[in-house]
């Protein structure tokens, strides 16, 4: 899950995605900076200005992304 989580940070073309974690509570990253995975593979999450969690690979249960319209390509390239 951790991997799938770092090839989306770093995929060329950005997508927004959610990260579901245990006990039915979702964390949704709209942008990259929000969120970064650590070289021990735990998960650095910016939930508001100022208020940052970490999650071990066995906190997160499932990835979600969002799919990209013609309109969210139309708005990116104008």
């Amino acid at each position: 899950m951790i991997d799938r989580i770092r090839d989306l940070l770093k995929a060329k073309d950005w997508h927004p995605f959610t990260i579901h974690r245990g006990g039915g509570n979702s964390i949704h990253i709209t942008s990259r900076e929000q969120a970064w995975v650590s070289p021990y593979s735990r998960l650095v999450v910016e939930i508001a200005p100022g208020w940052i969690e970490i999650l071990t690979p066995e906190e997160t249960t499932g990835v979600d992304v969002a799919p990209v319209t013609f309109t969210d390509i139309q708005n990116q390239t104008g």
